[in-house]
């Protein structure tokens, strides 16, 4: 060997001592996956010359996926054309060396042995060496293959051999690498949710526990804003923001959030994640950007906080594949994350949103429930007295029970009115509906609100496009049977009564005209069934009075409409008025009493929202033996009180009143506790 072959040599092999070297180098930094893996790929090509190189990792299906690839493919080459069973063997051959798990060299058109099936499809040498691969935070063993020139000698092959493993030592350091990385990560995580449990649950008042969620929460996840708001009822009220010491309710950007999240939550999912590039429908996409355009935030997650009522089997991560809440958890309120920059929603984001959504729930519900005993306004203040602290006497408390009892014979003794409030609209009495009679389009609107009308008076017509067609179907047919008897009627008056042939045509004739009668009376009947059906069409006011809907060209003008849908409303102004009122159905039984008590109707007085100052009275006419949800589904009874139509003054059908009921005198104490009463009636007795 020359001294220029050994520099030659030399110079090669400090090469790719520099490429293992440097691979080395960048395992150890803060690198990602493929960015490593596809400088793996380009070393490898580099120091072997290489035509090609690919990282094979199995699938679930016991087949090879591809996950990155530098150079030639021999699969999908068009060149090289592999077929299906060519394919079929080169998989073959990297699952035996996977099971082998040693570095091969395979010549071209060879295997690793005699008794492997897997073969090498391709005019070149093959070295495929098993590898260490970090996927998805999960380390699994791959193939690395490298497409390169058949070596000159079986020391380059071993020299090839021992560079591609020392490639994949490499890549093995890396996984070890990142996988205590992932500890360290998992360690501080444990260390900033271990604070964030013990500091949510330190407290149980309310606001303050939202505000440690609000605020310890963005620490953990490490977003911009973290919001909390609570569930009441239907709708959801924003309480804690992320560096917000109160919150203005009046602000624009709060209602607006509160409006985002009440469309969101009907959707009874886990999470829900905002993109720019994304869809949604409308009712989500005008609050969503109503909001945004006041938050200018960059991305937006909504979480919902939930307490779970009983225990699952379940893993808690696979929450989160569910579309739907699970029956087991009750919703209390919501968190909002936001990012006011470009950041991705990563696993590690989501997981520890939902590890604050989990447990901020759970703080949340306890506060909650906790805030619900009964008077525990009372026991907060006395827990928190300075009275509680210090020592009590007999004298003082002798004196304390002679105040409580004077109090409550007060309370007991002293007699006070007794009323029951409600709801109420007034109304007339004549006042009459006007529903649509058949499906079909309004043609005419003949009047507008306001406008007096008499019985019977047309108000508007509809039409019914298919009603016509078949009108004038069978007007055409009645005036095609009518020719068809004219011409019957002359064909007879011109035969000969003496021919028999003219006989015989005779009888066919009259034959026919017995028929065509009967086919005209049949179409003369149904020519009035459908003027009737077209005179139902026209719509009447049953009664006299005054029109009552506004806007009916807006509304209905050219508009279709359904058999039993209501048009508009004729009432008589002029007539008797009455009160309809809605009373709660825990309410009533006090009512039902004070009138079986009273041998008169029970007085009904009642302000109008639109003249406060003036008080009205009525009596009552009729109590609903039913009762039926009300606008916001609590039970309700309906009572009719009888007005009295000349002492009251622009009178407006359907407005407001504030009505009470008079039902006697009661205890003083009985009237300004009662409703604690009864209270403590359903949470303690259960009656």
């Amino acid at each position: 060997m020359t001294t220029d072959e050994s520099s030659s040599i030399e110079n090669v092999w400090q090469e790719i001592e520099e490429l293992v070297m440097g691979l080395a180098q960048i395992s150890r930094t803060e690198i990602s996956s493929q960015r490593f893996y596809s400088e793996l790929v380009e070393r490898a090509i580099q120091g072997l010359s290489a035509r090609g190189a690919l990282l094979w990792i199995p699938d679930s299906h016991r087949d090879f996926e591809l996950i990155e690839q530098q150079g030639l493919n021999p699969e999908t080459d068009p060149i090289l054309g592999l077929s299906q069973e060519q394919v079929h063997r080169h998989r073959m051959l990297l699952n035996e060396v996977l099971l082998e798990n040693e570095p091969a060299s395979i010549a071209a058109g060879t295997g690793l042995s005699a008794e492997h099936q897997g073969k090498n499809p391709l005019s070149e040498n093959l070295i495929l060496c098993p590898v260490r691969i970090m996927r998805d935070s999960v380390a699994s063993i791959g193939i690395l293959e490298i497409i390169h020139a058949a070596p000159r000698s079986y020391e380059a092959q071993e020299g090839y051999l021992r560079f591609i493993s020392a490639l994949c030592e490499i890549s093995e350091d890396f996984c070890q690498h990142q996988q205590l990385l992932k500890l360290q990560e998992l360690e501080t995580l444990w260390e900033e949710f271990e604070r964030f449990s013990e500091h949510v649950h330190l407290h149980l008042d309310t606001q303050q526990t939202a505000y440690i969620i609000a605020n310890e929460g963005r620490l953990l996840i490490n977003c911009d804003r973290v919001s909390v708001l609570q569930r009441s009822g239907s709708a959801y009220r924003l309480l804690a923001a992320s560096g917000v010491e109160s919150i203005e309710r009046r602000s624009e950007s709060v209602q607006r959030l509160e409006t985002l999240v009440n469309r969101i939550q009907a959707l009874n999912r886990p999470y829900w994640n905002w993109e720019a590039d994304q869809n949604y429908p409308p009712q989500i996409t005008e609050p969503l950007h109503a909001y945004l355009d006041l938050a200018a935030s960059r991305s937006l997650m909504i979480f919902p906080l939930k307490h779970i009522t009983q225990e699952s089997t379940e893993p808690v991560n696979n929450t989160r594949l569910h579309d739907q809440s699970s029956p087991a958890e009750q919703t209390i309120g919501a968190i909002v994350v936001e990012q006011f920059h470009e950041a991705s929603a990563g696993q590690t984001f989501l997981d520890r949103s939902l590890a604050v959504a989990r447990h901020g729930g759970t703080a949340l519900y306890n506060a909650l429930q906790y805030e619900s005993f009964p008077f525990f306004p009372v026991l907060k203040f006395w827990s928190h007295s300075p009275v509680r602290k210090r020592q009590l006497t007999w004298r003082k408390l002798a004196t304390a029970g002679v105040v409580l009892a004077v109090i409550a014979a007060l309370l007991i003794l002293i007699p006070a009115d007794f009323t029951i409030e409600g709801t109420g609209t007034l109304q007339p009495v004549d006042q009459q509906n006007i529903f649509a009679t058949a499906d079909g389009i309004v043609d005419q609107i003949l009047v507008q609100q306001g406008d007096e009308v008499t019985q019977d008076q047309t108000l508007l017509t509809l039409r019914d496009s298919e009603l016509e067609l078949e009108s004038s179907r069978v007007r055409g047919e009645i005036q095609t049977v009518q020719k068809r008897l004219a011409v019957i009627q002359a064909a007879r008056l011109e035969l000969n009564p003496t021919d028999a042939d003219a006989l015989q045509r005779a009888n066919r004739l009259t034959a026919e005209q017995e028929e065509l009668n009967e086919r005209l009376k049949s179409l003369t009947e149904q020519r009035t069934l459908l003027k009737n059906q077209q005179d139902a069409l026209l719509l009447k006011s049953p009664i006299a009075g005054e029109v009552l809907t506004w806007d009916l060209q807006e509304k209905l003008l050219a508009r279709p409409v359904q058999r039993g849908q209501r048009l508009l409303t004729v009432a008589r102004l002029a007539g008797p008025w009455e009160l309809k009122m809605q009373v709660p159905d825990s309410e009533v039984g006090h009512v039902l009493e004070a009138q079986r008590r009273s041998e008169t109707p029970l007085n009904v007085c009642f302000l109008l929202l639109t003249d406060p100052d003036q008080t009205y009275t009525g009596t009552i006419q009729s109590i609903a033996a039913t009762a039926e949800p009300d606008q916001e589904g609590t039970p309700a009874v309906q009572i009719t009180v009888k007005l009295d139509r000349e002492s009251m003054k622009g009178l407006r059908p359907g407005a407001s009143v504030l009505p009470q009921i008079d039902c006697g005198q009661r205890s003083l104490g009985y009237v300004w506790l009662r409703r604690l009463w009864e209270t403590v009636q359903r949470e303690f007795f259960l009656f």
